[in-house]
């Protein structure tokens, strides 16, 4: 019932020409990005948003994304046993290569840069950010002893998202 429904709405948006929209910005989407989640961009592409707020608002799925692979990681390597700070070092990495990838394919446009040069641009921006995030994670964790590390760990996310867009928009993913 459920794939009936997908092919069925799938065909009524490709028909239908009110749904008839500009592509996405980014060359990689049209061939990765099908299915379901194609088809409610497609729908909420209609709303009347300057292509800037798309990006953000992209920029901010992925983070959550990145924020899930983040904690997930974290929690997970502090049950096994590691420090907060190691599991915190770790999650961030590992959270900002998941980002990379998931930002270049669905968030930029391409930036005309060979993916290794793009990559080294995101990982230098993601550095300087990662690095606020880290410290501003530590802060938390030092100023209340009594603070959950996951609320500390969101906080400092959120508090980074702003620095990391300014920067992944105009220098990683920034044209050429």
């Amino acid at each position: 019932m459920l794939m009936q429904t997908y092919y069925f709405l799938h065909q009524y948006f490709a028909q239908d020409p009110i749904f008839t929209m500009p592509p996405f910005e980014n060359s990689y989407s049209a061939s990765a990005f099908r299915g379901l989640p194609a088809l409610l961009e497609h729908g909420l592409r209609r709303l009347p948003f300057p292509p800037l707020i798309w990006r953000i608002a992209r920029f901010l799925c992925v983070g959550l994304v990145g924020l899930a692979v983040d904690s997930g990681l974290f929690w997970s390597l502090l049950k096994a046993g590691a420090s907060v700070e190691a599991s915190r070092a770790v999650s961030l990495v590992v959270a900002t290569f998941v980002t990379w990838a998931l930002n270049r394919l669905f968030t930029f446009a391409p930036s005309g840069r060979a993916p290794r040069s793009e990559l080294l641009r995101y990982v230098a921006v993601a550095l300087v950010a990662q690095g606020f995030n880290y410290g501003l994670f530590l802060a938390l964790l030092r100023l209340d002893a009594g603070a959950h590390p996951l609320i500390c760990l969101v906080i400092s996310a959120a508090a980074t998202a702003a620095l990391s867009f300014t920067g992944q928009n105009l220098i990683a993913f920034g044209r050429r």
